[in-house]
């Protein structure tokens, strides 16, 4: 039996991802060893998001969300300069210099029927501001 159309749309797709991977990491080999560490630190933020996850769901405990600023993956938040986020730009854009990453990132929930959410909170005073990423289901009612 041949593939069906949305089967070889997500192969085309992840190779994009892919590429798109490597022209991020060939940018940090150009730019030095800061550009190499920061992007590092990037991806294992990302890697250590989804062995979050993965454990708590494994597990049947409650999903809860990773942070971004507040005190919490607070070099990860200044690399990916949330300060600078907008409703209309963030990681998801795909003009942000770390787009590859996320696209990584939502792959691997595509693969694993997981929706990830970017969610933006603030104190009561409105002084601080944070984000925090999230995974749901994909399924019907997820």
């Amino acid at each position: 039996m041949s593939a069906t159309l949305g089967a070889m749309l997500r192969v085309t797709e992840r190779c994009a991802k892919a590429d798109c991977m490597r022209d991020l990491e060939l940018l940090a080999d150009q730019q030095g060893p800061c550009a190499q560490q920061d992007l590092r630190q990037v991806l294992e933020f990302f890697d250590t998001a989804k062995t979050q996850f993965t454990t708590r769901i494994l597990a049947g405990a409650e999903i809860k969300p990773v942070q971004l600023g507040a005190g919490q993956n607070a070099t990860i938040a200044l690399i990916l300069q949330t300060f600078r986020w907008t409703p209309g730009y963030d990681i998801r854009n795909p003009t942000h210099p770390y787009n590859a990453a996320w696209k990584t990132f939502a792959a691997w929930c595509e693969e694993n029927e997981l929706i990830p959410e970017l969610r933006k909170y603030h104190d009561a005073k409105g002084k601080e501001h944070w984000f925090e990423l999230f995974i749901r289901s994909a399924g019907l009612n997820g």
